[in-house]
């Protein structure tokens, strides 16, 4: 155990031990989880006379511990008059904290006002307060209007109607819940104009320096920021106001807001305001973390900031960025005895996310015969045998239907492959990684003297992590291997790390790539210009690479090699876990495609004899029993034969149920039926099967279609729980 004390130079909540806040007792305690609150209580405090009673604050995530808030309330709260709690998320977000001041205000007599941390009523919180509801109520409405003005005003009362003091109290402010935020910028009506949704909260609180960076950074890329500030997503007026101010102007979105745009609660997600918009939305991430945690954090960003600023906004579909800023200690306040916490921006991560915009503006501004793209395939094993190997795809087929649709689409994707096994022929007609294939011609290479100059520009870390590894950079040229058909560039990624045993180094989080790995995107980037990159299929080696699990830096080698362009991923669409890698790694949008074909496995061979046999067992036990021996002699060889008498001693007579059902198990699984093509549905059986399988099972809000079919029968059957061990109704009910 160890003493924190509230000082000057911050507090991280991960660490061990036990925090003491040391503060001075006063009449007004103030005590909330929004740093934004303790910014606005700072600047209130400087609106109020010199004499006014005295206030202390403090944050509720430094008074997590039972033995903390224990000191607290003996040192603090137990010489309050008043107590106000402002607790968002209910009574479960600090449950022992509540009843701790609740015994304080009860034992000394003080004035205890519990409010909702948020917009919604929350009458069981509520009554908490040992005052009455429509007390309770107006301090709620002062510091849901928030700002410096407000929330003096909330002291004033306090002051005026439980310390015995003479103020004048003005009515809460009602301030605009929406609103136009100018940063302090000129401003360029012809610029391509990019959208920034922020909270209504920072813009109060004189909290704003990242968005301020944030939209420099885009001025100076020929962008036009334009700011509009919410209290909420879930705001009833938000959509008509982006609609009105975002609505046909702007390129892309950037949404620093954290939670989720669609409630999760119904069964599709509502995202219609983000379709009508009709642009890239890009998550950008205001960290409730310090810099420091999560420049040593392997995982990047923590649990809080994760669920709020990276899971819940995927439901939207939106594009995950980077943190470019994190909270750091303002100031600290001698009146209040506490840190003042802001946001803090980062300049190259502030960089990084401008540049992103703006090559996703390039993109979207760039005539389609004027663009390049980059059709990357996957090779594991580093062998022809497995090139554009993709997990349920047709890899080759699918990238011939991907060049098709581009070259309708007015790309430049020419001459054509008719066919996957004409593309993997030209592919290897030239150098592959293959250890062959190094003797075939190079089709295109990158200056040694290119890739030295920028590999000089790399973070000193990143540059002795590679010459331990690898060596120095290559003096000669490095081969690129892949086929540029005009404007569209078929590559194969290159390996990243030793050819000897690549199992072992596929998904290695610590081997860092080889210098012709990153030679090879560096060249699609400067040499060939690219505007965007498709990796095709699951999965490349490019979102393993070493570096943080979300908010990545710049020694992050995904971002080292990929750079802030715009990146989409054809991605089957049952593996949303590594999807979210590559989303969260490597900024992609994944573009989820089918299952291969699904069809029933039925039985074959000695497994549908077996089947034919115990059928007729079963037949002979009705219409003739004496049949019987024979037929149960045939089986149980059978079962002998095919080494299934481990499982089936058929001694016991349960044993015969038990190897039915195995057999009925085995017939009815579900298994791929050849590979999927990109763009292309399931045709004849195969899609009959698959829509069969599909409808087999009961899913959200639907029966099955043999659960309804029982049903027509008037049988209680459900195919997730029946146990086909069982004997079938004598006859279907009457």
């Amino acid at each position: 155990m160890h003493r924190i004390a509230a000082l000057p130079g911050g507090w991280d909540p991960s660490q061990g031990g036990v925090v003491f806040l040391e503060q001075d007792p006063a009449p007004i305690v103030v005590l909330s989880a929004a740093d934004t609150d303790l910014t606005a209580l700072s600047a209130a405090m400087r609106l109020l006379p010199a004499d006014f009673p005295a206030v202390r604050a403090a944050n509720l995530l430094q008074l997590q511990q039972p033995l903390s808030i224990d000191d607290y309330a003996e040192k603090v709260l137990r010489r309050a008059q008043v107590v106000l709690l402002r607790l968002l998320g209910g009574r479960a977000y600090w449950s022992y904290g509540l009843e701790v001041a609740k015994e304080v205000a009860a034992a000394a007599g003080s004035t205890l006002i519990v409010i909702p941390g948020d917009d919604r009523p929350d009458w069981d919180l509520v009554s908490h307060s040992t005052v009455p509801l429509a007390v309770a109520d107006r301090v709620w409405q002062y510091w849901l209007e928030g700002g410096a003005a407000n929330v003096a005003a909330c002291l004033k009362l306090l002051a005026r109607e439980f310390l015995g003091q003479e103020y004048a109290v003005p009515e809460p402010q009602v301030l605009p819940r929406l609103g136009i935020y100018y940063p302090p910028l000129p401003r360029d009506p012809h610029a391509p104009k990019v959208g920034i949704l922020l909270y209504r909260a920072h813009v109060l609180a004189g909290n704003t320096q990242p968005i301020d960076a944030l939209a420099e950074a885009l001025q100076e890329r020929g962008l036009q920021p334009l700011c509009l500030y919410t209290y909420s997503l879930q705001e009833p007026d938000l959509p008509q106001a982006m609609r009105e101010h975002f609505g046909g102007q702007i390129e892309l979105l950037l949404n620093t807001t954290s939670f989720s745009l669609a409630r999760l609660e119904s069964e599709q997600p509502d995202v219609r305001l983000w379709q009508e918009l009709d642009v890239p939305v890009v998550q950008v991430v205001l960290s409730s973390g310090s810099r420091e945690r999560w420049e040593n954090a392997t995982r990047g960003l923590g649990a809080r900031d994760l669920a709020m600023n990276v899971v819940l906004p995927e439901v939207d579909g939106r594009i995950l960025s980077r943190a470019i800023s994190f909270k750091t200690v303002q100031q600290w306040d001698p009146r209040l005895q506490t840190e003042i916490m802001a946001y803090e921006a980062v300049p190259d991560r502030v960089a990084f996310v401008a540049e992103l915009a703006a090559n996703w503006v390039k993109l979207r501004r760039t005539p389609a015969e004027q663009r390049r793209l980059a059709l990357i395939l996957a090779n594991y094993p580093s062998r022809d045998g497995r090139l554009a190997n993709g997990v349920g795809l047709d890899t080759p087929a699918s990238c011939v239907e991907i060049l098709k649709a581009l070259a309708q689409a007015r790309y430049r994707a020419c001459p054509l492959p008719q066919s996957g096994d004409e593309l993997i022929r030209w592919l290897t007609q030239g150098q592959t990684y293959d250890p062959l294939g190094s003797l075939r011609p190079a089709r295109q290479v990158l200056p040694a003297a290119l890739y030295r100059e920028w590999f000089a520009q790399l973070p000193a870390a990143v540059q002795g992590d590679l010459l331990r590894q690898w060596g120095d950079p290559p003096a000669h040229d490095i081969p690129i291997v892949g086929l540029q058909l005009e404007h569209v560039f078929v590559g194969i990624q290159p390996p990243r790390g030793y050819d000897r045993d690549p199992s072992l180094n596929y998904h290695a989080p610590d081997l860092v790539p080889p210098h012709e790995y990153l030679a090879f995107y560096l060249w699609l980037r400067q040499v060939f210009g690219v505007h965007a990159v498709v990796h095709v299929g699951k999965h490349g080696n490019l979102e393993w690479l070493p570096g943080k699990g979300s908010a990545l830096s710049a020694t992050c080698y995904p971002e080292i090699a990929l750079g802030p362009l715009p990146h989409f991923y054809p991605f089957i669409v049952n593996d949303p876990g590594e999807g979210s890698q590559a989303k969260r790694r490597a900024q992609a949008v994944i573009l989820d495609h089918l299952t291969p074909p699904l069809t029933r496995a039925e039985l074959y061979g000695p497994l549908a004899e077996l089947e034919r046999l115990m059928d007729e067992y079963y037949e002979a036990q009705q219409m003739d029993p004496g049949r019987c021996p024979l037929i149960r002699a045939q089986i149980q060889e059978l079962v002998r034969r095919e080494q299934l008498d481990w499982q089936f001693n058929l001694e016991k007579e349960e044993d015969w149920g038990r190897l039915d059902g195995y057999l009925c198990e085995l017939k009815e699984s579900q298994i791929r039926d050849g590979l999927h093509i990109f763009g292309r549905t399931p045709t004849g059986e195969q899609l009959v099967d698959l829509l069969l399988a599909l409808a087999r099972y009961p899913g959200a809000g639907q029966l099955g279609l043999t659960q309804a079919i029982a049903r027509d029968w008037g049988w209680d059957w459900d195919p997730l729980a029946v146990d086909l061990t069982e004997p079938w109704p004598d006859k279907p009910p009457a």
